[in-house]
C-alpha cells in the first residue's frame, strides 16, 4: 500500500526512507506546536494559585487539582454560559445551512438572471475583512432598515449577520453544479416542484458536505468574540467567549485556564466525532447517477 507520495518500491530506497523520516518528524513538530497551547491550557488548569507562575516551562502540576474543574463548572456557572453558546451556536447554524443552501441551489440549478454578477459579488466580500463592516453591521442591528426594529441584546441580532455566509454558498454551489442534471430532469418530469427536488433530492446527495459546512460554521462561531460582544449587552444572554472576560478577573489564572479549557471542549468534540464526514465532503469528487 502507497503511503503519500511515496510508492513502496520508492521506500525501499535510502533515499526514500530518508525523506519518509524527515517528513515525519517535520509533521510531528508541527503537531507538537499545533497541541501544545492546549495541552498547557489543560495542565495549568491542574495547578495552584501559585504554581502556574513557578519560573521555567514546568508543563505538569506536582499534584493534580483535579477539584479545579470542578471548582470553574460552579463558580462560573458553565452550564448557562455553554447554554447561552449553544443557543447562539445553534439558531445561526440552522439559518446559515438554510440559507446558504437555497441560495446556492437557485444559483446553480434555477439559473437566475444575473446569478453569475451575484456570484461575484459574494466572492468579492470574502476579500473584505469583518473588521472592515462591523459599524455599519452593528448600526444596521441597532436599527434594522424598513421594519425599523432593534436586535440589541436579542439572540436574532446574531443569527441574522451569521445566516449569511458567502463562502458556503460557494462550496455548497460548487458541489450542487456536480449533481447530474438527469436526476433533476427526470424529477421535474415527474411533476416534482423546484422545492421538491431540493428537500428530496440535492439534499440528501449533499449530506456530506452539507456536514463540513455545519462543522467549519460551529467552530467559527462558536470561537467569534466581536460581534458578541457589541450585539449582547446582557449578561444572562452572553455566551461563554465573552462572560468568561468579565468573570475571570475575580478569579485565579488556574481557574480560567480551566473554565477555558470547558469552553474548548463542545467544538473540539464535534470535530472529532464528525472529522470522518469532513474527510468524505472535503474529497468527494462528484456525484454518481
Amino acid at each position: 500500500m502507497d503511503r503519500g507520495v511515496l510508492s513502496n518500491a520508492e521506500l525501499r530506497t535510502t533515499r526514500g526512507r530518508t525523506y519518509y523520516f524527515f517528513a515525519v518528524v517535520a509533521l510531528l513538530s508541527v503537531s507538537v506546536v499545533a497541541l501544545f497551547p492546549f495541552f498547557f491550557a489543560f495542565t495549568s488548569g491542574l495547578k495552584g494559585s501559585t504554581e502556574i507562575f513557578t519560573a521555567g516551562l514546568n508543563l505538569l502540576p506536582e499534584i493534580p487539582l483535579w477539584n479545579n474543574y470542578t471548582e470553574a463548572w460552579v463558580r462560573f456557572d458553565m452550564p448557562r454560559l455553554l447554554g447561552n453558546s449553544f443557543a447562539v451556536v445553534g439558531g445561526s447554524v440552522l439559518l446559515q445551512l438554510l440559507v446558504s443552501a437555497l441560495a446556492a441551489y437557485s444559483l446553480s440549478h434555477l439559473k437566475p438572471v444575473g446569478g453569475r454578477f451575484v456570484m461575484m459579488g459574494f466572492l468579492i466580500t470574502l476579500m473584505v475583512p469583518g473588521i472592515a463592516y462591523i459599524v455599519p453591521l452593528y448600526l444596521t442591528i441597532r436599527d434594522l432598515p424598513i421594519v425599523h426594529i432593534n436586535l440589541l441584546d436579542s439572540y436574532w441580532g446574531l443569527w441574522l449577520p451569521y445566516a449569511v455566509n458567502a463562502f458556503a454558498i460557494f462550496v455548497l454551489k460548487t458541489f450542487f453544479d456536480r449533481i447530474p442534471t438527469e436526476i433533476i430532469d427526470s424529477a421535474r418530469v415527474d411533476g416534482a416542484s423546484s422545492l421538491q427536488i431540493f428537500f428530496y433530492i440535492i439534499l440528501p446527495l449533499s449530506r456530506s458536505i452539507l456536514i463540513v459546512i455545519c462543522v467549519l460554521s460551529f467552530v467559527n462561531i462558536w470561537k467569534d468574540f466581536l460581534l458578541p460582544l457589541l450585539v449582547l449587552t446582557d449578561p444572562a444572554k452572553q455566551p461563554i467567549t465573552v462572560r468568561l472576560i468579565y468573570l475571570a478577573n475575580n478569579y485565579g489564572v488556574n481557574l480560567q485556564m480551566a473554565a477555558s479549557v470547558i469552553g474548548l471542549l463542545p467544538p473540539l468534540l464535534i470535530a472529532i466525532f464528525l472529522q470522518r464526514y469532513m474527510k468524505v465532503g472535503l474529497t468527494v469528487g462528484g456525484v454518481k447517477g
